[in-house]
């Protein structure tokens, strides 16, 4: 009758039965050294056609099969174990490949493979087993101790974004680029010796290091509507085109995941391979002309007189200056009635519609808010400019044409303006078109609002 073994993994296997020099012994009986040694050499050939074929693995050159036995090495556990062999992300000691076997039946017993069994790849040698051969050949002390394989290298100038989280040993930083578009801040860097774990695990190329970002990506909020500075709709020539610079090669990379309020990710990993000796390596952010660098050896942004208003705190000051509705009627037609608010000021380096400021200039912002009615099937009207006069830390600032139409005023100014002096004269110029209106020209005066914005 044949007898069946499974795979012995558990600790403290007592055995009791013995193994004589005539062979090993089984549950069903003793297998000849002769027909064991013949099983063995089938099954170490059989292996080796498989795993030397293998790649990203560590083979010991002294790598065999052997009978798996009890502590005392005198019975059979029912198992082969070939090895040591440590493959590619594997943990310590998982260094044998293990086949359960089973006797087969007759007065001379042999070894077959256990039905329906596979090879159970990269085990740990059971505790309190030992290892036969019947040509008495031992595995090496040190065996289970076999290191792991090298790491396969990278693909050179390998350049990487990606939102998998990977065990590094951080150098916190702190640096950030801000783009209509989109906000880079940095967690960390590092310049690990590997990438990735288990069977992903990659080294550099031949002569490369890597070089590690771990950042997170937000909204750029434009301040005057509380949301999204670009949305899914804006215009791809209007959004940021992200690279990695090394030395004078550029390297595109995908930093948002997506546009608007889809450029939100709280942990993204920037991945790059560089030549060892690099020492200019940086990110760069290039929007309608306008170049933002990161250094990602040290983590700061090193264009720092580009979009500087982005970075300050304090930007936006709240106006709430306001006159209601005033009527102004003149004569027997011409009747007109307006209110104005000015609401609130910011300071930002883009403004959606006139995009970056000019250099050394951040655009002030204003908010309005407006309603004018006259009688327009008698008279055509136009403003009196200039209607919004600005100061910028005590300086005039040329006025902008057709500010008293617009619902925000982008007024260009020096980049570090801290005070803003504004006063908006709504004076309206009527003209009759109907030859029987009366009057049939002049100008009517609204109240004048004053405010002033104080930045940090």
């Amino acid at each position: 009758m044949k007898t069946r073994v499974g795979v012995a993994l558990a600790a403290g296997l007592v055995v009791l039965a013995g193994c004589g020099a005539s062979g090993l012994e089984t549950g069903a009986g003793t297998v000849e050294k002769k027909t064991a040694s013949a099983f063995l050499t089938t099954t170490e050939g059989d292996w080796h056609k498989e795993v030397d074929a293998e790649s990203n693995k560590n083979l010991d050159p002294s790598a065999r099969c052997y009978f798996v036995t009890g502590a005392d090495g005198k019975q059979s556990l029912g198992t082969v174990a070939c090895g040591p062999l440590r493959r590619l992300g594997t943990p310590e000691r998982q260094v044998w490949d293990v086949l359960p076997i089973q006797t087969t039946g007759g007065d001379k017993p042999g070894f077959e493979p256990a039905d329906n069994d596979q090879w159970q790849k990269s085990q740990v040698r059971p505790d309190n087993s030992a290892l036969w051969r019947p040509d008495d050949k031992k595995a090496d002390d040190n065996a289970d101790a076999l290191a792991a394989p090298p790491a396969p290298a990278a693909q050179a100038g390998l350049t990487t974004v990606t939102d998998k989280s990977e065990k590094l040993d951080l150098k916190p930083a702190t640096g950030k680029l801000v783009v209509p578009d989109g906000t880079l801040a940095l967690k960390g860097l590092a310049t690990p010796e590997t990438i990735g774990a288990g069977t992903e695990v990659k080294a550099p190329a031949s002569g490369e290091k890597f070089v590690v970002a771990v950042f997170s990506t937000t909204p750029t909020v434009d301040p005057l509507i509380g949301a999204s500075a670009v949305n899914a709709g804006t215009a791809k020539s209007a959004l940021t085109k992200w690279t990695v610079t090394v030395g004078s090669e550029q390297r595109p990379v995908e930093v948002f995941p997506g546009v608007g309020a889809e450029a939100s990710a709280s942990e993204r990993t920037l991945l790059v391979s560089v030549p060892k000796d690099t020492s200019d390596l940086s990110l760069t952010a290039t929007n309608a002309g306008v170049v933002q660098k990161l250094s990602l050896t040290t983590g700061e942004r090193t264009t720092t007189d580009v979009a500087a208003a982005y970075y300050r705190t304090g930007v936006v000051a709240n106006l709430n200056k306001s006159f209601p509705l005033t009527v102004r009627n003149i004569g027997a037609y011409y009747k007109s009635s307006y209110l104005l608010s000015l609401k609130k000021a910011v300071l930002t380096p883009w403004d959606p519609d006139k995009g970056w400021a000019p250099a050394g200039k951040a655009w002030l912002r204003v908010q309005t808010e407006s309603k004018l009615d006259y009688n327009y099937i008698l008279y055509k009207t136009t403003w009196v400019a200039p209607f919004l006069t600005v100061t910028a830390d005590g300086a005039p600032i040329p006025p902008v044409p057709g500010a008293e139409t617009l619902d925000v005023i982008p007024v260009p100014v020096p980049a570090a303006t801290k005070v803003v002096q504004l006063t908006a004269k709504s004076v309206l110029s009527y003209t009759a078109i109907d030859s029987g209106a009366t009057p049939t020209s002049g100008t009517v005066t609204f109240p004048t609002l004053t405010a002033t914005a104080t930045f940090q």
